[in-house]
């Protein structure tokens, strides 16, 4: 059985890294007792496919894993286990069935929704004001974009990878402040982050990027459907059933 798994990754387990998220699931598989799969050879690994790696420092309320398990009860009691074996900030939200055949969720993702504001003490005087600005900036026919790598500096066009943007309140539950809606192009075509698309916004403001100023929380991961003309997409959630 093939099994995807959607949680949330919250609070300061943001600042623990991609391996170690890996770490965890692999203990938590233990502690919980699911019957999961095992690799072959000299050096078995549980049969584990996270979708997209979360960024240090970055919320999540939308992220997945797909494990393959000998059998299990169903959705419910899957959540109910794993979460009794887990942490609060690392809550397991969902877990569906896939059919057989579907593609494991790292090789499709295409898109990604994020939600971006202000930590508190940091905002402008106006924030509303300051989204709408930037929110006008993400929706420019071109945004020029220097990417700093290895083998140098490239520049690179972020408006096509753009998809949607909006103001939107944001932030803890109860306790919204102004901020912006992005969805943005994610995997192997092309990965975006929303704080390329503000660091630019700032640069054509004439201002200094504030780093720690801003939190950044991943929605929601996709798969696009489209037929190369236009994108149809399709929640990695969506994708399973409740069993």
């Amino acid at each position: 059985m093939k099994l995807r798994i959607k949680f949330r990754k919250q609070g300061s387990l943001r600042f623990i890294g991609h391996l170690d998220i890996m770490r965890y699931f692999q203990k938590l598989m233990r502690r919980a007792e699911v019957p999961i799969r095992y690799s072959e050879g000299f050096n078995p690994h549980q049969i584990m496919s996270f979708a997209s790696p979360l960024s240090v420092g970055l919320l999540g309320c939308g992220e997945y894993v797909d494990i393959d398990v000998r059998s299990a009860v169903s959705s419910s009691d899957m959540v109910e286990r794993l979460n009794r074996a887990g942490v609060p900030d690392l809550a397991v939200l969902s877990c569906r069935l896939l059919p057989d055949g579907t593609k494991n969720a790292m090789s499709v993702v295409a898109a990604a929704d994020y939600r971006v504001w202000f930590k508190e003490g940091k905002e402008p005087e106006d924030a509303a004001a300051f989204w709408t600005a930037a929110a006008s900036f993400a929706k420019s026919p071109s945004i020029p974009y220097v990417r700093h790598g290895k083998k140098g500096d490239r520049q690179i066009d972020l408006a096509p990878s753009v998809y949607l943007v909006r103001t939107e309140p944001c932030g803890p539950v109860g306790n919204p402040v102004p901020g912006i809606f992005m969805r943005l192009s994610q995997g192997s075509q092309a990965n975006i982050k929303p704080e390329q698309i503000l660091e630019a916004f700032y640069l054509n403001e004439g201002k200094e990027y504030p780093v720690y100023d801003l939190q950044v929380e991943r929605v929601e991961i996709y798969a696009d459907e489209g037929d190369g003309t236009e994108h149809r997409f399709r929640a990695l959630e969506d994708y399973g059933t409740e069993f």
